[in-house]
């Protein structure tokens, strides 16, 4: 007797649709696998939270964490002003008036000063809003659209929402592959696609799109570690604390309203129920501020008030203000509160807060010449623009000055009087003297040469 042999099906080779499919999902099943518990339930204090057992390698938050901060980071901008002065001000401190662009040859500069000036561009706007939205949403997106025929790009930003997967190099996740932009609903609209047979025949694109990274779009990241693929915006810390100040503020309010509120308690002496019903009645209107009450001695009169025992909580609030102050890396007095300290303190204490809008000058300067340097490299694939040409130029940004000039001009002066005392008793020579005075200016000069250059 033969035993019956089990077949075995021929395995299934998805399509290129399925596949794409398939890569989208990965991402997310992947973060699934190690969620700790139903998202519905997460609190604001559990979202950075992981359990001992995931991935420590994956250092980016889950996609429907992600998705809710973005949002959330987006709603406090727009309704939260202290939300909307931290971006406000970053905005303000790391471009100022503007950016100014200088290239060293005409051709070039009149390149880029076309680029910049384009009504499809227009950078004079779009630096802010590039700013901006790197400070909101901690990237940006930037879709270059390059002209085949004259090598003209224009650019256009896609939110960062809308990307679900980042496939990077599996070696190096420092270089993005390309991005995926989830799908954003039909491309035509309605009345196209009801006069086109052909139009409405077509299945709707479910699949998203697929841009290629570095020729297609470009990802600008913040406040993100070496091996994170998503950036973090400047409010994602100070979430739960905006919102506890809010409320806070908002209890306040309350509190002061209720406390100037009071009702009147008439008590009526020997009165029966028919002779309450009617003073009910007749006193269904309270009387008017300022009026005058007159009644027997059968009728008392009394203002009642609520017992809030509500004190001074001015530190309460300052307490959460710091929290958000700390978070934002700004001192108290930027945030609207200069009752604390006093002048020389809020210079102190004003030093970090300028080094790091000169950080995000950087961070920016970077992203403009990232652009630029693509302009100029498709004007030279289209052969308007030669490549033996120097293509060398420079971004410069307002300056943000760190330093108290009236200190310097002070030691300046000092230093002066002591190095003519010194070179009167014959202590040192004018060279020394010259040396000691612009190293402590912190500039190099050539001592010799400039005291022995002739001066017209």
């Amino acid at each position: 007797m033969r035993r019956r042999g089990t077949r075995t099906s021929a395995p299934v080779i998805p399509t290129r649709s399925e596949q794409r499919i398939l890569e989208q999902d990965c991402a997310l099943e992947l973060s699934q696998e190690c969620l700790p518990v139903d998202m519905s339930t997460l609190t604001e204090e559990d979202y950075y939270w992981r359990r001992l057992s995931d991935d420590l390698s994956l250092k980016d938050v889950m996609p429907a964490t992600y998705l809710d901060l973005h949002y959330q980071c987006y709603e406090a901008w727009h309704a939260n002003p202290l939300a909307a002065a931290i971006i406000e001000m970053t905005l303000s401190f790391v471009l100022g008036r503007g950016v100014i662009v200088e290239a060293s040859n005409k051709k070039v500069q009149r390149l880029l000063r076309s680029f910049w000036d384009d009504p499809a561009n227009r950078m004079d706007e779009r630096v802010y809003t590039l700013c901006q939205e790197l400070a909101l949403y901690g990237e940006i997106f930037v879709r270059f659209f390059v002209n085949a025929y004259d090598g003209s790009v224009k650019i256009r930003m896609i939110d960062p929402s809308l990307i679900d997967v980042i496939e990077t190099d599996p070696e190096d996740v420092e270089t993005p592959l390309r991005f995926h932009r989830r799908p954003v609903g039909q491309v035509a609209d309605t009345a196209t696609i009801l006069s086109d047979p052909q139009l409405l025949a077509e299945p709707l694109n479910m699949d998203g799109v697929w841009f290629t990274a570095g020729s297609e779009v470009m990802q600008f990241a913040i406040n993100k570690v070496s091996n994170a693929k998503r950036g973090r915006s400047d409010l994602a810390t100070l979430l739960p604390w905006l919102r506890r100040y809010k409320d806070w503020l908002t209890d306040r309010v309350r509190i002061n309203k209720y406390k100037a509120a009071f009702l009147w308690d008439v008590q009526l002496t020997g009165a029966d129920k028919k002779t309450i019903d009617r003073k009910r009645m007749e006193y269904s209107y309270p009387p008017e501020p300022g009026s005058v009450l007159l009644h027997n001695e059968a009728e008392k009169w009394t203002a009642v008030q609520p017992a809030i025992n509500a004190n001074d909580a001015s530190e309460d609030g300052r307490a959460l203000k710091l929290m958000i102050a700390v978070g934002a890396g700004l001192p108290e007095h930027y945030l609207s509160d200069s009752s604390q300290g006093n002048r020389a303190t809020a210079a102190e204490m004003g030093l970090p807060a300028l080094l790091r809008f000169q950080r995000r000058q950087n961070v920016m300067k970077t992203i403009l010449r990232t652009i630029l340097d693509r302009v100029i490299m498709e004007a030279q694939r289209a052969g308007t623009l030669g490549r033996s040409l120097d293509t060398s130029y420079q971004v410069d940004f307002p300056e943000i000055d760190v330093t108290d000039h009236q200190i310097i001009a002070s030691a300046t002066q000092s230093l002066v009087t002591a190095l003519t005392q010194a070179k009167a008793q014959g202590w040192i020579c004018d060279e020394t003297a010259m040396r000691l005075l612009f190293q402590t200016l912190g500039v190099e000069v050539d001592v010799c040469v400039e005291r022995h250059e002739p001066r017209f």
